[in-house]
C-alpha cells in the first residue's frame, strides 16, 4: 500500500527545520494579534471609539470596537510568509485571497465608522466574489464518498459567487456576542489545517493554522466579558478568507474538500440561513438588523455568552472532525459516507434544543412579538 501523501510531488514534505519554524510562526502570530488588540483597546478608549449599547445590543457596557484590524494585519503578514515559501501559490494566496479579503476588510472599516447602505455593501461583496472566482476559478464539481462526482456545469460560477457572498455576510452576522466569531475562526482554521494535512497541501495547512492563531490572539480580549469587539473589519475579512480557501486547493481536490470545509463552518452558515428563511416567511426584511438568530435567542433565554459561544465552537469542531473523516482514506468507507449527515443531525438538535428552552422560559417564537422571558 502506498503511504505517500497524495500531493507529495507537488508539495514535498517539510524538512525538520520547517517542522519547528511554522508552529513557531503560528505562535508569533497569536502573540502579535493579542498585542495589537491590546493597543486597539488603549487607542479606542483614548479616542472614545466604542460601541454604545442599544436595544439590539447583546452587551450592556461601552466596548472598544475595531479589534478585528489585528486579525487583518497579522493574517496579511502570515499569508505573505506562506506565499514567499511556496512561490507557485503566491499569486493565488496574495491576489486571489488576501487582496480581496483586504478590500472587504477596508469596506468593513468604513461601515464600522459610517454605516453603508445595504445595497451598496452587497454590490461590493458581489464584485469581490466575482473577482475571486475569476482569479482562482469556480468550484466545478463536488465529490462525496461512495457517490458519483457531481459536475456543476453552468451552475459552477453562480454557485461559487453565491458561496463567497453568502459566507462573507453570514460570518459577519455571527459576530453578535462575546467570543462567537473569534472562537469559530479558531475551530474552522484548525479544521482546515487538518484537512489540508490529510490531503497534503502544506500552504493551506499553514494558512489554516495562522487563521486560528490570529483569531485566538483576538479571542483573549473578546471572551466574556469582552473588552473589544471584532467589528465588520474582522468578521467580513474572515468570512471572505474562509470562502476563498476551498478554491486554493488544487483543481482536482476542490470538490473533494469543499464539503468538509463547509462542515467545519456549519453552525455559522446554518444559523444565518435559518434566520433569513424565518424572517422571509414572516414577511420581514431578512437583511434588516435583528436579534432572531438562534444564538441571540439562546442568550435572551438566560444562557451566558461564553456558554453559547463554546456550544457553537464545539458543534463546529464536531463538524470539522466529520469533515476530516471524509477525506481520510484510513477511515472505513461506510463512516466516510455517513459523515455529511453529522451536521444535519446536529443542526436539528440545536434548533430543537434552543426553541424548547425558549418556550420553557416564555420567550416568543422566532418572528413573534418580543417580550422579556421569565427566569430560567
Amino acid at each position: 500500500m502506498n503511504s505517500r501523501p497524495p500531493n507529495v510531488d507537488l508539495f514535498p514534505p517539510l524538512d525538520a527545520l520547517e517542522a519547528v519554524l511554522w508552529p513557531g510562526l503560528a505562535l508569533l502570530v497569536f502573540v502579535a494579534s493579542a498585542v495589537i488588540v491590546d493597543l486597539v483597546i488603549v487607542m479606542a478608549t483614548r479616542y472614545r471609539l466604542v460601541d454604545l449599547p442599544n436595544r439590539r445590543s447583546a452587551h450592556a457596557l461601552p466596548t472598544a470596537r475595531g479589534g478585528g484590524v489585528a486579525i487583518v494585519i497579522t493574517m496579511a503578514a502570515a499569508a505573505t510568509a506562506a506565499a514567499f515559501r511556496w512561490p507557485d501559490m503566491s499569486l493565488p494566496i496574495m491576489l486571489g485571497t488576501l487582496l480581496p479579503a483586504l478590500v472587504i476588510g477596508f469596506v468593513g472599516v468604513i461601515d464600522d465608522m459610517q454605516p453603508l447602505k445595504a445595497t451598496l455593501r452587497l454590490l461590493i461583496h458581489i464584485a469581490v466574489a466575482v473577482a475571486i472566482t475569476w482569479f482562482l476559478g469556480p468550484l466545478r464539481r463536488l465529490a462525496l464518498p461512495g457517490l458519483p462526482e457531481i459536475d456543476l456545469g453552468a451552475a459552477a460560477w453562480p454557485i461559487t459567487v453565491l458561496w463567497i457572498v453568502g459566507l462573507t455576510n453570514a460570518y459577519n452576522f455571527m459576530d453578535g456576542i462575546d467570543g462567537m466569531a473569534a472562537l469559530g475562526a479558531v475551530v474552522a482554521g484548525l479544521s482546515i489545517a487538518a484537512i489540508a494535512m490529510a490531503v497534503w497541501v502544506p500552504p493551506l495547512m499553514v494558512l489554516g493554522a495562522f487563521l486560528a492563531a490570529s483569531a485566538g490572539g483576538f479571542l483573549v480580549f473578546n471572551w466574556q466579558p469582552a473588552r473589544v469587539f471584532m467589528g465588520d473589519v474582522g468578521s467580513a475579512f474572515l468570512g471572505t478568507f474562509f470562502a476563498a480557501m476551498p478554491l486554493l486547493f488544487p483543481e482536482q481536490q476542490r470538490g473533494f474538500v469543499a464539503v468538509p470545509i463547509v462542515m467545519a463552518l456549519w453552525p455559522y452558515i446554518y444559523d444565518p440561513l435559518l434566520s433569513v428563511l424565518r424572517r422571509a416567511a414572516n414577511g420581514h426584511n431578512p437583511l434588516e438588523p435583528h436579534r432572531e438568530f438562534l444564538f441571540h435567542r439562546l442568550v435572551r433565554s438566560g444562557v451566558p455568552h461564553a456558554r453559547v459561544s463554546l456550544l457553537y465552537g464545539v458543534l463546529a469542531g464536531l463538524g470539522g472532525l466529520a469533515g476530516l473523516a471524509m477525506v481520510s482514506p484510513r477511515v472505513p468507507l461506510v463512516l466516510r459516507t455517513a459523515a455529511p449527515v453529522v451536521p444535519i443531525l446536529l443542526a436539528a438538535a440545536l434548533t430543537y434544543g434552543i426553541e424548547r428552552r425558549c418556550a420553557r422560559v416564555g420567550l416568543a417564537p422566532a418572528g413573534g412579538a418580543e417580550h422579556s422571558p421569565k427566569p430560567a
